[in-house]
């Protein structure tokens, strides 16, 4: 079993990415692999609602947005994690997540996965940017993991996350725990109780007039 792990943040290796190195060092010790994309450290153009992707599920700007929807099939589990920027998500990385689900049509076809998120901040805006990740999820069919407490670091560097926020750290830990059980509870139940079939296309409802 393997999860992708979506670093949003503009440092690679900054707390957002020892966050989920947290995260991912209890998936290892339950023989679940985590592979970390840094996706963050450029600028990403966001949709031009061109509806292209309606055709070939794919988007028109062929950047790692495609790369990740051609390797979605991979993944048992993904992990969204950023810094919170204006007390929200980080423009590059929404624009990149806006084209992502929206050119699979919310992961259609690749339902079912166990997902979460992490959001970072030094002080103030990780809740909000936290829940904004989660909204992803709550509409695309994926089941979500949670910890003990809204999964939020706090700290300006890694060095200061890890001797202050012991917290945060656990709460990483609990996280990544939870996710290895839900994953291979999953595994162990696919023959006998396989995922929901979703077959009808999806109905949507225009309140614009």
């Amino acid at each position: 079993m393997k999860v992708l792990a979506l670093n949003g943040s503009s440092n690679a290796k900054g707390v957002t990415y020892t966050a989920m190195n947290l995260v991912g060092e209890e998936l290892t010790k339950e023989g679940i692999e985590m592979e970390i994309m840094h996706v963050g450290a450029k600028g990403v153009q966001g949709c031009t609602n061109c509806k292209q992707c309606r055709k070939t599920h794919h988007c028109v700007i062929n950047d790692k947005v495609n790369e990740i929807i051609d390797r979605l099939d991979e993944f048992d589990g993904i992990l969204l994690g950023c810094p919170a920027h204006y007390i929200d998500v980080p423009g590059p990385f929404k624009a990149f997540l806006d084209r992502l689900f929206y050119a699979t049509e919310h992961l259609e076809g690749h339902t079912h996965k166990v997902c979460s998120a992490i959001a970072v901040c030094r002080r103030a805006g990780a809740i909000n940017t936290f829940q904004q990740l989660s909204s992803y999820f709550s509409c695309s069919n994926m089941i979500t993991v949670n910890s003990q407490y809204p999964n939020v670091a706090y700290g300006w560097t890694p060095e200061e996350f890890l001797a202050q926020d012991l917290e945060g750290v656990q709460t990483m830990q609990v996280l990544g725990r939870n996710m290895a059980w839900l994953l291979k509870v999953i595994d162990a139940t696919k023959d006998t109780l396989p995922h929901p079939v979703i077959t009808d296309k999806r109905t949507r409802s225009n309140f614009c007039r």
